[in-house]
């Protein structure tokens, strides 16, 4: 087996893995509080109704609203259901984090970065958890790949594409905002470390 099909098998265990990690007794418990709250507004009221009432009564992100909405549109509200939609999109982070992982180290720390994702238990939680961190934790991490990518490339392309990824996952979780102030000091504190070299 050639090292690239060997690269692809190990990434694809991991994802699996934490797929089945995810699913693991995804409707054992019934729905708390949050989540009995995101079955009963986010995906039954109309949107509308929902996006008015954001500052009152959950001043959550309204991408989170938008997305549990139209998906309880399509599939329902039964707790194993709604609790898929989390537990499958935030298997997204295996991925990226393996690509922070090796962008920053090597393919070995990319390996355990993804590992650690795919098996961290406060992870797993939150991912059978109806609300937005889940799909929040994905997002983030592809906005940080994405970040990093266009760091190294400096291709105007890269730089919309990371611009994208954290709008999303800022509409997704406000404090999304700290971690796109952090990589902005990063960008600015090397531009400025390069031009003194």
């Amino acid at each position: 087996m050639s090292r690239q099909r060997q690269h692809w098998l190990i990434l694809l265990v991991l994802i699996l893995s934490g797929f089945a990690l995810r699913l693991f007794q995804l409707n054992q418990a019934s729905l708390r509080g949050d989540e009995a709250f995101t079955v009963l507004h986010w995906m039954r009221e109309p949107l509308s109704q929902t996006l008015s009432s954001i500052v009152t009564i959950d001043p959550q992100p309204p991408l989170a609203y938008a997305i549990y909405y139209i998906y309880g549109q399509i599939v329902g509200s039964q707790e194993s259901v709604v609790r898929f939609l989390p537990a499958f999109l935030n298997l997204i982070g295996i991925p990226a984090l393996y690509a922070i992982g090796k962008r920053l180290g090597s393919r070995p720390i990319g390996y355990i970065a993804a590992l650690l994702f795919a098996i961290s238990p406060a992870i797993l939680w939150h991912a059978q958890d109806a609300r937005n961190y889940p799909l929040w934790a994905a997002a983030a991490a592809v906005s940080l790949w994405l970040g990093l990518v266009a760091l190294n490339r400096q291709r105007l392309i890269d730089w919309v594409l990371f611009i994208a990824a954290s709008a999303v996952a800022c509409y997704l979780y406000y404090l999304q905002l700290f971690f796109v102030a952090v990589l902005n000091l990063y960008v600015i504190f090397i531009y400025w470390h390069n031009r003194k070299l």
